[in-house]
């Protein structure tokens, strides 16, 4: 295994007392390139211990002695990533902050594509990783992380309310412990049953613009949000629960937060690969897109000026939620821009 180091300068200097017995598995909703290229920049105020990409390289972008900032809890009962509202009892039970004794692995990948499923080589990489991540913590810090699913985790037990689907309902936790502890040598998927996921709509629109921008407010509220067609209509939905209550509990606060919504059971095709009556750009390299009208920062947090919005620029390089644009040379929020071809 080869882990390429690109050190970012987003962390904590040390773990604040704690040790490290977690493992939190996310997706990037990106490129790996992009990824790492964000959670190195000091703008993005984010980071990861390590990144891995579909064909399998990785890449660790901070120290297993210090906290990434990744999986950040609030103490505040009212913030949305209380820590009081995590589903694992050991993060409630600590009352901390949960980077202090955490360990983040990005897997390269978009949710409304994949699910968090990871491709063969990028299974057999994280289950490398994560004994590699084991082995280290062991002779560091003289303790074992354990293998279940209170300790290898995702995103979303932690921070259920802004994280519900990362990394995502595909992701393969039962083959990745499975191989930990030595009982599935060939990490083969056991064969899936269909599985009926509740999710929460909060609108349905004939123009892409409209789903775009009632996506791009639910995002600045916390939701991880996506958009996919069914009936002809672009319908901006929030989770996949295979427990009704989930769902009922994110309409809730959905609700809270202004939001009219309701429950459905209909999954649609994702929006960025499918047809209505034409055909829908996708967001790629080489893309064209046009900056909107209604941008006004750039995601480094400088103003855009206003001969910028309205042309139409070439992508250059897809980031972690942002493109760069090869005409300007600037990276912008991918919720500030529109495919054309």
């Amino acid at each position: 295994m080869n882990i390429i180091k690109k050190l970012s300068p987003n962390k904590y200097n040390g773990r604040n007392g704690w040790k490290p017995d977690m493992i939190v598995c996310h997706i990037t909703e990106g490129s790996y390139e992009g990824a790492i290229s964000w959670l190195t920049n000091p703008a993005s105020k984010a980071s990861a211990h390590f990144v891995v990409a579909k064909d399998g390289r990785i890449t660790q972008l901070v120290e297993l002695t210090d906290g990434s900032w990744c999986n950040g809890t609030s103490t505040d009962p009212n913030s949305k990533v209380y820590y009081g509202k995590s589903t694992l009892k050991t993060v409630r039970e600590r009352k901390t902050n949960a980077n202090y004794y955490t360990v983040s692995i990005e897997h390269e990948g978009i949710w409304a594509q994949s699910k968090g499923k990871l491709t063969d080589a990028q299974l057999v990489a994280t289950i490398e990783l994560m004994k590699y991540i084991r082995s280290e913590v062991k002779r560091i810090y003289g303790i074992e992380i354990p293998i279940d699913r209170e300790h290898i985790v995702g995103h979303y037990q932690i921070n259920p309310v802004t994280k519900p689907n990362c990394p995502g309902s595909e992701f393969q936790f039962d083959a990745i412990i499975a191989a930990l502890k030595g009982e599935n040598p060939t990490v083969q998927q056991p064969e899936s049953k269909p599985t009926t996921l509740y999710r929460v709509q909060v609108g349905a629109y004939s123009i892409r613009a409209n789903a775009d921008a009632q996506a791009a407010k639910l995002k600045s509220k916390g939701y991880d949000t996506y958009i996919v067609i069914a009936g002809g209509l672009y319908k901006v939905q929030v989770g996949a629960y295979s427990q009704k209550a989930n769902a009922e509990a994110m309409a809730k606060r959905l609700k809270g937060d202004g939001f009219n919504c309701f429950i459905t059971t209909e999954a649609g095709t994702p929006a960025g690969n499918a047809t209505i009556t034409n055909p829908i750009p996708i967001l790629k390299v080489g893309a064209k897109v046009k900056v909107k009208n209604t941008a006004t920062k750039y995601s480094t947090g400088q103003t855009i000026p206003n001969w910028v919005k309205g042309n139409t620029y070439t992508v250059q390089q897809i980031g972690y939620g942002r493109v760069l644009l090869k005409e300007i040379v600037s990276w912008v929020n991918t919720s500030d821009i529109e495919v054309v071809e």
